[in-house]
């Protein structure tokens, strides 16, 4: 089914138009630095094995627990919230996993007696950001109470199905991106990396699900009213921040280097390479001769070579005659004590600030249009509250 089918047929089927004041919300996978409720949420999916940081000293006054105690063990426990509407329920569970993913935020960590790992806990704010956290999954409900409660009015409600089968490949799709990137060799063994952080994969699954449902249809109402950055606000942006474009020298460079090891004399070796230059020059598949021709590690990487700043090209004889090439130029044979390089640069950027080109209209249309869906995210939430849909349990 294609991704974007069930938005779509909720546009199509007229169910945006009439939506409040159009809202969206970014894309929640992306990380981000501006701390907004988006991006908390995004930092807060973004998960990776915890790393220790240097220990601290001891704080007096504060409760020091062992690590392990900030994990609870055995089966969650099954306990709501908040009520939102009528169908829509938030967890005690879904929540604390939610604040564990911010545990430097109340936490910090040390060593106890015999070199045993301890947690020092801030109880205020850890109380604090169980609020915030609580807050931000039912803001989430808000938006699914109202997508769900439209869908019910049209007459459309085996839409919503569809919405949560395409929201919920994402999420496996996002879970198995994990996998990957923890080494994790089995699902069980993601579990356990998850269990390691007082989180499990089912509620795990559910925050990327219902986070990329409602993020789904703030922004499809957004692009319905056909709000979006112009090219003057573009152009504005760009004038006003010259420092978010200014780029250094960069140089991407591909290498085959040819040891004299490899053949009777150093002046065959030499021959050789030249043979080899000659065929690049004249247009040849670089990473097929590098892969073929290359002595060094250059060929088992895609041809490419180490270093893409002044001062990191290795080795170093190599320097100047990669900086004075162009993108797509093939150098001559360049001679070093270990043997013969012939060298291509692939891509080239030059000090200066970035044009206004097609490339960068994009990423600064993508960075206001992202502003616009915050604020409007926010005043559709709000509007939501004052509502009185949201019952929050004591």
């Amino acid at each position: 089914m294609d991704a974007a089918t069930p938005f779509r047929r909720l546009r199509a089927a007229g169910l945006l138009v009439a939506a409040a004041a159009g809202c969206a919300q970014p894309d929640p996978f992306r990380e981000g630095a501006d701390r907004t409720r988006a991006a908390q949420e995004a930092n807060r999916s973004a998960m990776a094995r915890p790393q220790m940081p240097a220990d601290p000293p001891a704080v007096q006054g504060q409760p020091v627990v062992p690590a392990a105690a900030i994990v609870p063990s055995g089966p969650p426990r099954i306990k709501v919230v908040a009520v939102v509407g009528k169908d829509h329920v938030v967890t005690d569970e879904e929540v604390w996993e939610a604040v564990r993913q911010r545990m430097p935020d109340y936490c910090t960590f040390g060593q106890g007696p015999g070199g045993q790992r301890q947690v020092i806990r801030d109880p205020a704010k850890e109380k604090q950001v169980y609020a915030e956290e609580l807050r931000h999954v039912v803001e989430r409900e808000l938006i699914l109470d109202e997508m769900t409660a439209r869908l019910k009015k049209a007459g459309k409600p085996g839409l919503m199905d569809e919405i949560k089968e395409f929201a919920g490949k994402a999420a496996d799709r996002e879970l198995r991106r994990r996998k990957k990137l923890f080494g994790a060799a089995s699902d069980d063994e993601l579990q356990e990396i998850f269990a390691s952080q007082g989180l499990t994969v089912p509620v795990v699954r559910r925050q990327l699900e219902r986070h990329m449902m409602a993020t789904e249809y703030v922004r499809s109402v957004l692009k319905e009213k056909g709000k979006a950055p112009g090219l003057a606000e573009v152009r504005a942006y760009y004038d006003a921040h010259p420092d978010e474009f200014r780029t250094t020298d960069r140089v991407k460079w591909l290498d085959i280097f040819v040891s004299p090891n490899k053949f009777p004399s150093r002046e065959a070796a030499a021959a050789h390479a030249a043979a080899v230059q000659r065929q690049a020059a004249a247009g040849a598949d670089f990473v097929a001769l590098s892969k073929e021709h290359d002595h060094g590690i250059s060929g088992q990487q895609g041809g490419e070579g180490i270093g893409q700043k002044r001062g990191e090209v290795r080795p170093a004889e190599l320097e100047d005659a990669v900086w004075a090439l162009l993108p797509g130029q093939v150098g001559g044979v360049i001679e070093t004590p270990a043997g013969y390089h012939v060298v291509k640069v692939a891509e080239r950027e030059f000090a200066g600030v970035r044009p206004f080109d097609v490339k960068t209209q994009a990423e600064v249309r993508d960075k206001l249009a992202e502003k616009l869906q915050e604020r409007e995210y926010k005043r559709l939430v709000e509007e939501l509250w004052r509502r009185g849909v949201v019952k929050v349990m004591e």
